[in-house]
Formats: structure tokens, sequence, C-alpha cells
């Protein structure tokens, strides 16, 4: 056997592994799967010119390409009247949406507040959607239902399927 077709053996052999297992897509593939950056236990302040506009922190946070993760997330929204909080065990944020999972939580300081497994909240619009079950609460008045849409700007509620124990005041 001569060296010349030692080496064009070689070549071709290479070529072929080239071809065939393609290294390039493996390479473009996990690229989306990996972390850019990985945090543990943080806090992120929106600040305006009238102060602290939102806080948002977490136990663990790893940032994407395409996305961020957070798990533990605590979102704290400074309204003008009162502060508003949305908890979940784990978070999803694409753009301007976050996408709430596994034991979501919202608190209002006037005492209104709900518990779902699943959320979606638009920042933008400032809009939060349940699609899932939910238990909403405001001082003793329960509220049971699925397909919650909720307007933080406006306080408007809509609910589908509710089921609700409320207790209205005495008139003296």
């Amino acid at each position: 056997m001569k060296l010349t077709h030692f080496y064009i053996i070689l070549f071709l052999f290479s070529l072929s592994l080239f071809v065939f297992l393609q290294p390039e897509s493996y390479a473009k593939n996990s690229d989306e799967q990996v972390a850019q950056l990985e945090i543990e236990d943080f806090s992120v302040y929106e600040i305006n010119t009238n102060g602290v506009k939102s806080v948002l922190s977490g136990t663990s946070g790893q940032q994407f390409s395409t996305h961020y993760q957070v798990e533990n997330a605590h979102y704290i929204e400074n309204k003008k009247d009162f502060s508003e909080h949305l908890y979940s065990d784990v978070g999803r944020f694409e753009k301007n949406v976050a996408y709430l999972n596994d034991n979501v939580r919202f608190f209002r300081e006037d005492g209104l507040s709900f518990e779902s497994n699943h959320a979606v909240y638009d920042t933008k619009n400032e809009s939060l959607y349940v699609k899932d079950n939910f238990i909403l609460t405001q001082s003793e008045n329960v509220i049971y239902g699925h397909e919650l849409h909720y307007d933080t700007v406006s306080g408007q509620l809509s609910a589908q399927g509710v089921d609700a124990n409320y207790y209205l005041e005495d008139k003296k």
C-alpha cells in the first residue's frame, strides 16, 4: 500500500465522519440548552424617576438566549395606592411575558389574594391570566373558579365556573 493511498483513505474517512456526524448541528443544538448566565440568591430592581418600580428576586436564576428561568420567584410591583406581590416556585420569562408554574400566589396590600398552580403575567399590559383552577380571597370572601383574568391597572376581575362565599356588610 502506497503512502498516497493511505492519505486518501484517511481523508475519505474524515470526510465521511464530518458528513454523517454533522458536528456543527450538535454545537448549534447544545448552545440553546446551555445557560449563558447563572446566579443564586439575587434581586433585580427596576427604578424610575419616582423610585423603585418593581423588584424581582429568586433563589436561582438562569439566562438563556431566548428566555430567563427563575426558581422561587418573587415579583413586587409598586403601584400608586399599594404594592402587589407575585410568587411562584418556577418562573420562565420571555420578552414581556412571565409563565409561572407550581404554587403561584398573588397578594395585594389591600387584602386581595389568589392561589393557583399556573399563571401567565403580561408585564407590558399588566394583566394576569390563570387558565387552571384558582382560589381568590379578600377578607372573609372566598371565590373558587377557573380561567381568571385580572387587569392590575383597572383592578377588574373576570372568571369562569365561579363558586363563591361572599359576605355582605350589614347596613345600619
